[in-house]
């Protein structure tokens, strides 16, 4: 009786856990970490300027854009 009892609780949870896979939320999740990358990696973009010197942006393996602990001088900073 009691592997009996077991066994339906592990049926019981493996069900519950296909369901919450296949509700619409999970979908939505899905598709948003599917979402294309805004950049490509290690490519750096100029972030806020104080006189000459600017603070710079780089692109993660993500696709995200994060401080850099790189500066650069105004002329020479990329775009």
């Amino acid at each position: 009786m009691l592997k009996m009892i077991s066994k339906f609780i592990v049926v019981a949870a493996v069900a519950a856990i296909a369901v919450s896979f296949s509700t619409p939320s999970f979908a939505a999740k899905k598709k948003k970490a599917a979402a294309p990358a805004t950049c490509v990696a290690w490519q750096y973009k100029k972030a806020e300027c104080h006189g000459t010197m600017c603070h710079m942006y780089r692109c993660g393996l993500d696709g995200k854009w994060y401080p850099s602990l790189l500066m650069c001088w105004q002329p020479a900073c990329p775009k």
